[in-house]
């Protein structure tokens, strides 16, 4: 397959198979991450599942600049009114609801752990600021959502309304993070902001760059030219498993502290991967990535991570009183749980607004994210 007739088939694509998959893996990557794992301090690579949120910010990046980018070709303009109304119907849903739960569980358990901090951090919560403000509640996995929700607040009026600024920004903003995450600037940020050197905590881990990694990869993907870089580097059917292996072995290689340059590594590793799956359907991860079970979960990714908590402390609880003999037995009860919530979640509760979601929007890409899924 040559550069050309690859660009027009993805082009013309709507909807990449691969990334169900890709999503797939990074949930679970993310309940292994929380779960109780007999030898995980025996290395630590069994201790970062938590880089499945990561590639979520790669994809999700990738994936809703592409669709702005492709409805600015096709009708000259990005809808912003439609933009919003489109993530608002599947993402506010689930995640208010959740939030209207657990205020209605702190007000009848006024004396619990919950109701003693819930009130003063659901502000927080609702606003979508978790990434730059603490919370103590188990609820404190909304920062990887509160990062989303700041990136669509940001990213699509500046493609919409100063798209010849939109690559300058976006290099300015990827430098930016990079100082960030190379501790360059500690000193700065410790005295204009106060932060130490793990203050906010997103800030100092993933930072904004994976989500702007997928940006310019999107970027890249839509115009010929880059296109025909980027295959020449990721467009053979073996791509995946290379770019997967690299991952995997920096993942056991690189030392305790992922801040400095392991970190900036894995996220280019990440975003060539991606790379890799989408250039071409046809690559050598295309069957593994495209079994029904691991793309269903895929499906359901979002309702499993906003849940997956709620689950395993079930599953905890549960384990607390029956012994096992099943290897791992949190993380695959915690993942059985979570799977079947959020399955319930997205068959009686989530469907009703993506049906409306569908209806306003007659194209896909499967854009999701930890808060898009």
């Amino acid at each position: 397959m040559d550069a050309a007739s690859a660009h027009d088939a993805f082009r013309a694509r709507r909807y990449f198979g691969s990334l169900d998959g890709v999503r797939a893996l990074s949930i679970v990557a993310v309940i292994w991450h929380h779960s109780d794992i007999p030898f995980a301090d025996a290395h630590p690579a069994w201790r970062r599942g938590f880089l499945g949120v990561d590639m979520f910010f790669v994809l999700s990046g990738f994936l809703i600049v592409t669709l702005l980018l492709r409805e600015r070709g096709r009708s000259g303009t990005i809808s912003m009114r439609g933009f919003y109304l489109r993530r608002a119907l599947r993402i506010f849903p689930l995640y208010y609801a959740l939030l209207g739960l657990l205020s209605l569980v702190a007000l009848a358990r006024p004396g619990s752990g919950l109701a003693e901090v819930w009130w003063d951090e659901l502000p927080i919560l609702a606003f979508y600021l978790a990434n730059w403000l603490p919370i103590t509640t188990f609820m404190d996995i909304a920062w990887s959502l509160s990062a989303e929700e700041q990136f669509y607040l940001l990213w699509p009026p500046l493609e919409r309304y100063a798209s010849r600024f939109a690559l300058p920004v976006l290099g300015v903003a990827l430098v930016l993070s990079e100082l960030v995450q190379l501790g360059v600037i500690d000193g700065f940020l410790l005295a204009a902001f106060g932060w130490d050197a793990d203050t906010p905590e997103m800030l100092r881990g993933p930072t904004f760059a994976p989500i702007l990694l997928g940006v310019l990869l999107a970027h890249g993907l839509h115009r010929p030219a880059g296109f025909r870089r980027l295959f020449a580097l990721t467009g053979w059917r073996g791509a995946p498993l290379l770019f997967a292996f690299g991952i995997g072995l920096l993942i056991v290689l690189a030392p305790p502290d992922l801040r400095g340059w392991p970190r900036p590594t894995l996220h280019l590793l990440m975003t060539a991967f991606l790379a890799s799956l989408v250039v071409r359907e046809d690559h050598a991860l295309a069957r593994p990535l495209c079994i029904a079970p691991v793309r269903r979960i895929g499906v359901v990714s979002y309702g499993m991570y906003l849940l997956h908590v709620l689950a395993v402390d079930v599953a905890r609880r549960v384990l607390g009183r029956v012994e096992t003999p099943v290897p791992l037995d949190h993380f695959l009860l915690s993942l059985a749980l979570t799977w079947g919530i959020a399955e319930v979640s997205f068959r009686y509760f989530e469907r009703r607004f993506l049906r409306l979601k569908d209806r306003l929007s007659g194209r896909s890409l499967a854009e999701a994210a930890p808060g898009s899924a």
